[in-house]
């Protein structure tokens, strides 16, 4: 039995070799055929690989100044009441359960303190400003990093700063980045070390912020709300106040209608990059019937000696194969010499770095090949198994 099915698959490899060398051989004669369509196949991918590269490096750019200037998609702010009565880490762990089912990453946190007016000069040119204290998932205060954000920010260049009666060292305070400003509605961040300090500059108590990022388009306020407060309910009524009270919703992010922009871009190039595919493969479909036509007698006289159907389809699709594999071979060779030039010409033109051929890009070069060898030669190769050999002699 072993020996059947070892002597079956060796019988099958035979064949197979033997019907790409014979695709092989029908191509060198038809060179002229097998040539304008590699060249025709290795346009068609150096497009689709130029058009997908263009677009990766044009949304991403995009994508990034729209998270920088309007937020990252599907981000929501909680401000929760301090009369909640709970400790820092308590709310988040409650918060955090509440909101697995719309995201999986941690919340990030902050303690935003009172508006202050630092006492000492330069106070005319700082005026009130919003400090925060940056805590971690659990809600303990993050390591202090002076060396973050931005150092230029008006009054911010002397070496220390009067809150309370106290002096705050430079290296203890600082500018908050964009993002922090967006997410915590805080102007400076200060060292937890210091944070006693700045709370009695105010009789109004500090406010618990966390930020959750979704990464979704869609608005779920009204679901993420319905979430907190119901997980907020019990030491809301504990504390007295109303479970609505507990939390504040609020989404962080804006501009949807940028968003959807840019995601029309990337739409766009995939439709170019696709179509000049699907193009090359009805170029192949075109070449292919042209040439069923021409070798009819030919696959009749195969079929006449005792070929099976499946060896003139066989025939037929590997007639292809060596087309696909010649065309895809040398648009992926032109796509690595070029790239230095495409390189120097994506840093003038684009400021980015551009490399067409990227390993990202093979399982689309692998769809996309499958596509073209179905669409050139699934018809065809039926076309050819369904000729009659007698019909055709008798014709010849």
């Amino acid at each position: 039995m072993r020996r059947r099915h070892r002597a079956g698959g060796t019988g099958t490899m035979i064949r197979a070799g033997r019907i790409i060398q014979l695709a092989a051989r029908t191509n060198l004669h038809s060179k002229l055929k097998f040539v304008l369509l590699s060249a025709l196949l290795t346009i068609g991918v150096l497009v689709f690989l130029s058009v997908s590269e263009l677009s990766r490096a044009s949304t991403d750019d995009l994508s990034e100044a729209i998270e920088s200037d309007l937020g990252e998609a599907g981000t929501y702010r909680f401000d929760f009441s301090p009369d909640l009565g709970l400790s820092g880490p308590a709310v988040l762990g409650v918060a955090q359960t509440a909101l697995t089912p719309f995201t999986s990453r941690p919340l990030r946190a902050a303690l935003r303190l009172s508006s202050v007016h630092p006492e000492c000069p330069p106070y005319d040119q700082i005026g009130e400003v919003s400090p925060a204290v940056l805590l971690d998932a659990s809600g303990r205060p993050t390591e202090f990093d002076p060396t973050v954000g931005d150092a230029q920010v008006a009054g911010l260049t002397r070496d220390d700063l009067c809150l309370a009666g106290l002096v705050v060292p430079r290296n203890a305070v600082r500018a908050a980045t964009r993002v922090e400003s967006q997410n915590f509605g805080a102007a400076l961040i200060i060292d937890p070390a210091y944070e006693r300090a700045v709370e009695l500059t105010s009789t109004t108590p500090a406010t618990l912020v966390a930020v959750m990022t979704t990464g979704r388009t869609p608005d779920q306020s009204d679901e993420i709300r319905a979430a907190l407060t119901a997980a907020l309910a019990g030491p809301a009524a504990l504390a007295s106040i109303h479970p609505d009270s507990a939390v504040v919703v609020t989404r962080g992010d804006t501009g949807a209608s940028v968003r959807s922009a840019s995601e029309g871009i990337r739409l766009v190039y995939g439709l170019i990059g696709w179509g000049v595919l699907l193009v090359s493969g009805l170029g192949v479909l075109i070449a292919e019937l042209i040439v069923l036509r021409d070798r009819t007698w030919y696959f009749g006289l195969v079929r006449a000696v005792g070929a099976r159907r499946s060896d003139v389809a066989a025939l037929v699709v590997a007639d292809i194969v060596l087309v696909l594999v010649a065309g895809f071979g040398m648009a992926a060779l032109i796509a690595e010499l070029a790239s230095p030039l495409i390189s120097s010409f994506g840093q003038t033109a684009f400021q980015t770095q551009l490399t067409i051929l990227r390993a990202a890009a093979v399982p689309k070069l692998i769809v996309g090949a499958i596509v073209v060898l179905v669409l050139g030669g699934a018809y065809p190769a039926w076309r050819a198994t369904r000729l009659d050999p007698l019909d055709v002699l008798e014709r010849r």
